[in-house]
């Protein structure tokens, strides 16, 4: 497990330089936590790129889009996440145009809470909806902070077929 990556190691690119990008959105991801938020990180990315033309930078000062993706099981996981929001809070202070998104786990715990306490933030996400980042990003960017944390059924398990049964059968516990 890793406490805090800047790279998506998944996409097989390190960031670039602002010069480098023709016109798209410039990105940079903060990835706390384990193997699956540096996954979800790199989906995140990766729907960015096909939405905004976005590209990975190596710092928050040439992002037009920051996320911060979190995780809950380490200790003291939600100071960690406003720790890291305040040191993001001037430089939205300096470009009103900049997105801050936060996702993972200590967003669905916080869920609108990060909003209340970080006014600045813009949207609010949790695993389960990150399909949904540039929809939320383009709603945010009318003012209003979008938070959905919500826990839909997911496309891919309608794509499951059913669980074929051919006896009849249980499962115990047994002390």
């Amino acid at each position: 497990m890793t406490e805090e990556s800047l790279l998506v190691p998944e996409t097989g690119q390190d960031p670039v330089t602002p010069e480098a990008n023709s016109g798209g959105r410039k990105v940079f991801i903060k990835t706390h936590g384990c193997q699956m938020n540096e996954y979800d990180s790199s989906r995140m990315l990766d729907l960015l790129k096909d939405s905004e033309d976005a590209v990975l930078v190596d710092s928050p000062e040439q992002a037009d889009i920051l996320l911060l993706n979190t995780c809950s099981i380490r200790e003291k996981a939600q100071e960690k996440v406003f720790h890291q929001l305040g040191r993001w809070r001037s430089l939205k202070a300096n470009n009103p145009k900049l997105r801050i998104a936060v996702g993972g786990c200590v967003a669905s715990q916080e869920g609108a809470a990060i909003g209340k306490r970080a006014p600045y933030v813009d949207v609010v996400f949790g695993p389960q909806t990150l399909h949904k980042l540039p929809e939320m990003l383009q709603e945010s960017r009318a003012g209003e902070t979008v938070v959905d944390i919500s826990f839909p059924e997911i496309e891919k398990f309608d794509r499951l077929p059913e669980p074929q049964v051919d006896s009849c059968q249980a499962f115990l516990t047994i002390m």
